[in-house]
């Protein structure tokens, strides 16, 4: 085990470049087209003319349509419909275990690995949930009985998870070989702490209250949706969470006494266009004397904000729907 970031296996084995990442999804992307050129059918409830009566009106009739395999749907880098739903699934399963968030955070980060290599198409993204969670939780050394991990997955998702334990350790072994067996995790919590527990003494002597702690905490939380975890260092990412953290705070305060608009909150942030509070010079001058790398940083905040924009459009019984329908047998969906 790796003590540190800069000599594990993370950082040297799972950790890539935008460019690097791009490639290894086009080879599964290529991957996916030969292996699904049929796409997906789907049954729909449609409208259709009435001609039973003389009424004008419309009734519900079936309708087939295909999704091609070319469309964003059901691929994990391009849908994010789908990525907000995984870490939803994570999320809920590790609640009703009450499971710490370090150990969800890592199983996020299995999975994000483990579909990069394997299409959803291939596995039961359920079963993978479970054993994500199951192996997360063995490495962050709060094991589960697995037993008691499959009944709480089945009382969730009874159709996809099967009753029998020895399927998420059969399944376990799959996705240790497509970890690599490298399954040591740094996440930014840790890098927030000691960020924090920096600007508390000279020259900075920032203090943040528990509010802002939390809020970040909520933004490091989010940012495994995103694949800022797969290409930045972990202190990185918990420095562009309490970027946003403070910005959104003074744009808040600006909102307050009336002096902007609602409207592109963490854009107007991010330029100063409102002027700066003191908590956010300060915060500027730190970063600055830190001498991180600021493009990186204003990369995992565009990640951040793209994510919102997405998580306006979330739909989460059209991402089930197709789930369901991969999954099982084709079944109906009102428009």
């Amino acid at each position: 085990m790796s003590g540190s970031y800069w000599t594990s296996t993370q950082r040297h084995n799972w950790q890539f470049t935008k460019t690097s990442l791009a490639k290894e999804r086009q080879k599964l992307w290529i991957l996916e087209c030969q292996l699904f050129p049929q796409g997906l059918n789907i049954t729909m409830d449609a409208p259709k003319p009435n001609s039973s009566d003389n009424s004008n009106g419309t009734i519900m009739r079936p309708t087939t349509k295909n999704i091609p395999i070319t469309h964003r749907d059901l691929h994990y880098d391009r849908d994010y419909n789908l990525r907000i739903y995984c870490y939803f699934l994570i999320m809920k399963l590790g609640r009703r275990l009450n499971i710490r968030q370090c150990a969800l955070a890592t199983a996020h980060i299995y999975l994000s690995r483990f579909l990069l290599r394997t299409s959803v198409r291939e596995v039961n993204l359920y079963l993978l949930v479970t054993t994500t969670v199951y192996l997360a939780c063995k490495v962050e050394e709060c094991p589960q009985y697995i037993r008691t991990l499959v009944s709480e997955a089945r009382s969730l998702w009874p159709e996809f998870v099967p009753p029998d334990p020895t399927k998420v350790t059969e399944f376990e072994f799959y996705l240790l070989e497509e970890l690599e067996s490298y399954l040591i995790v740094h996440h930014p919590y840790r890098p927030l702490e000691q960020i924090v527990e920096t600007l508390k003494m000279e020259p900075f002597q920032l203090n943040l209250t528990a509010d802002d702690l939390q809020n970040c905490w909520s933004l490091i939380n989010d940012s495994y949706i995103t694949d800022a975890n797969l290409i930045y260092p972990p202190h990185i990412i918990a420095m562009s969470c309490l970027f946003i953290t403070i910005a959104l705070k003074n744009i808040d305060a600006n909102v307050g006494n009336g002096n902007t608009k609602n409207d592109n909150l963490i854009t107007r942030a991010l330029s100063g266009e409102n002027g700066m509070s003191k908590t956010q010079e300060v915060f500027n001058l730190y970063m600055a004397q830190s001498q991180v790398d600021l493009e990186e940083v204003m990369d995992t905040i565009q990640e951040q904000i793209t994510l919102y924009d997405h998580w306006d459009k979330y739909h989460e019984p059209w991402v089930k729907f197709l789930l369901h329908t991969l999954y099982l047998r084709p079944s109906s969906i009102s428009n």
